[in-house]
């Protein structure tokens, strides 16, 4: 999942500059609003960016604490935070180093775009910072698509600085939305076994991932997942997004990711699923209706005999990358069939969709904006383009379920109508 990747960076920036304040703070036990200027002054010099504190509160003695109230970057979309603590080992900080036993973090605003400014930035600091776990609370990520969703969860941390045990959830979600990850052991050849559990959609996805070591020093992981009965609709609802189909989505998806550091490796992970789907339908669109009234009358359902389609995924520095083949649909007489590639909320498709049996085949392509798209049918004939006309409001809609259904990011069919050719949607 890259939200909660993307969070992690943003929180080990921040426990990288707190950890200067720390060492900063045993040199010579500074006021707490002096404190809180050294804190901005620390973060701009080791991140390139100003920083606004509202309050700062520390002990030393009992058990050590240091805690920021009401932060904030100056950006043009900020990162706030509502509280962050940490939680130090009192020995190790006599000697000048950093363990923390604990970090909290409760009320954060993450924009995608304001992380941008610190890729590369605050890495040497992170290195020499011990961190044993992580929790945090109302934790919002704001995506590409400028979605805002929360996230509570924790991660904890083994000895060897290997996670031993990640847990993240949606606070907000009208059905349980987990991810479970634990560490169990290790295979045969040596590699880090990681016990894998999702919940969402009325559904679970259980499954395990491997972690080793290459030969040329950095690291693998792969892994595998049975996704089981995840209900779409509700699945994409957990996330603030209308999806265009309905059902219970099954099959198989394998895990791969190399990388040289925990970032890298999340930053390269790959993944291919074949996926299946019970009792599917489109929402919001009668097929047949639309065919018998040359597309005036829409509303309603399509229930599909079947659903089917391969599923490949890569995280990119621009994002996810998603491309969708061997993508089948059946809805009574029809037969839609294509492949599709959604990057940076642009498609690119192409397909045919099959009427009477397979007698009338239209070909058709759509690329552009996912929200809009330009499509392109070549007509096969004159009755072709009569059945072309009317069901064209719902090829997208066909191809954008199945993408949707496992993406959340579904083209939104338009009212547009025939003109020559092309049909803007």
């Amino acid at each position: 999942m890259t939200h909660p990747r993307r969070w992690t960076l943003a929180a080990a920036a921040l426990v990288a500059l707190l950890a200067a304040a720390w060492l900063a703070l045993w040199a010579w036990l500074p006021g707490e609003d002096a404190l809180a200027r050294r804190i901005e002054a620390e973060f701009e010099a080791r991140l390139g960016q100003p920083l606004k504190v509202g309050a700062v509160h520390w002990r030393l003695w009992g058990a050590p604490m240091l805690e920021v109230r009401d932060a904030h970057t100056v950006q043009p979309e900020p990162i706030r935070v509502r509280r962050i603590a940490l939680y130090p080992q009192l020995l190790p900080l006599l000697r000048g180093a950093l363990v923390l036993d604990r970090v909290e973090v409760d009320g954060a605003w993450v924009p995608r775009d304001a992380l941008a400014a610190y890729r590369g930035r605050g890495a040497g600091e992170a290195k020499r910072v011990q961190v044993r776990a992580v929790a945090f609370t109302d934790a919002t990520y704001v995506s590409y698509s400028g979605i805002p969703v929360a996230y509570d969860g924790e991660i904890q941390w083994d000895e060897d600085r290997l996670p031993a045990r990640v847990r993240l959830s949606r606070p907000d979600a009208a059905a349980e939305a987990s991810l479970e990850a634990t560490r169990n052991g290790r295979t045969e050849d040596g590699a880090d076994r990681y016990q894998l559990r999702l919940q969402a959609g009325g559904g679970s996805a259980l499954g395990q991932a491997r972690l080793t070591t290459t030969d040329n020093g950095g690291m693998r992981l792969t892994g595998e997942l049975e996704p089981r009965e995840v209900e779409i609709s509700a699945l994409l609802a957990t996330f603030h997004r209308r999806s265009p189909l309905g059902g219970l989505a099954s099959g198989q998806t394998e895990l791969r990711a190399e990388g040289d550091t925990l970032q890298q490796l999340f930053r390269s992970l790959r993944t291919r699923s074949e996926l299946q789907v019970e009792s599917a339908r489109l929402l919001r669109l009668d097929l047949d209706k639309a065919v018998k009234s040359l597309g005036k009358d829409r509303a309603g359902e399509t229930p599909l005999e079947s659903l089917r389609g391969v599923v490949a995924t890569q995280n990119t520095a621009q994002g996810l990358r998603s491309e969708f083949t061997e993508v089948k649909a059946v809805a009574g007489p029809y037969t839609g069939t294509g492949q599709a590639t959604l990057y940076r909320q642009q498609i690119e498709a192409q397909g045919v969709l099959a009427l009477a049996g397979g007698v009338v085949d239209v070909p058709f392509a759509a690329k552009g904006p996912t929200r809009a798209p330009d499509v392109d049918i070549a007509w096969g004939s004159l009755a072709g383009a009569a059945v072309g006309t009317a069901v064209l409001p719902g090829i997208g809609t066909v191809i954008g379920a199945k993408i949707g259904g496992v993406l959340g990011g579904p083209p939104q069919p338009g009212q547009g109508k025939a003109s020559g050719e092309r049909v803007r949607r």
